[in-house]
């Protein structure tokens, strides 16, 4: 049975964000940043299918890039993050796993991407906040369209052969781009 997974693209945009109220009937959110020393768990699936699910599984993950100042100039905080409350599983296959942390994958490899054209951006002297979204912005919808293809090229995880071809893909990706992992900001009083 094919796997459905669900992609959530987010930028913040610099400025301040109201507190609110979480709505009445949603899904709090139970966050796992991506780390490479971390593989999910059947147990990081808490959701439950929604009444229009397809598949066997459902992996909630999205990009975060969270703008703030320092000292005038723009920077960002780019995360991948996998939601565990919106996260479910019907099946419970190895294989079925391997594709779904794939996902998770992707979405780190394409924040990886983000954080590099922060960084192009601002060695060329970019400042506009307008900019810094767009590019972002353009990004973020390649990761969907990459995620997408994923999808179609592997039948949702059950061609082992392209499932494998894309593993490997993603692993190469990832290593290629390894100086744009997260870094932790020590902060120094």
């Amino acid at each position: 049975m094919p796997m459905f997974k669900i992609l959530l693209l987010s930028f913040m945009s610099l400025g301040s964000i109201p507190a609110h109220a979480q709505p009445a009937g949603e899904i709090e959110e139970d966050l796992l940043e991506w780390n490479q020393f971390y593989r999910l768990q059947w147990y990081d699936f808490l959701g439950e299918p929604g009444e229009d699910a397809r598949g066997d599984a459902g992996a909630a993950v999205q990009i975060k890039a969270k703008p703030f100042l320092v000292r005038k100039e723009i920077r960002y905080d780019v995360i991948a993050l996998f939601n565990r409350n919106k996260s479910w599983a019907r099946g419970q296959s190895p294989s079925l796993l391997a594709h779904e942390q794939l996902h998770f994958d992707i979405a780190e490899l394409y924040a990886r991407k983000i954080r590099k054209k922060i960084l192009e951006l601002k060695s060329e002297g970019v400042n506009d906040v307008k900019t810094y979204n767009a590019a972002i912005q353009e990004l973020l919808q390649e990761s969907n369209d990459a995620d997408l293809q994923y999808d179609i090229e592997t039948l949702h995880g059950a061609l082992s052969k392209k499932q494998a071809a894309w593993s490997e893909k993603v692993k190469d990706s990832l290593t290629r781009m390894e100086r744009y992992k997260k870094t932790r900001r020590v902060i120094r009083r």
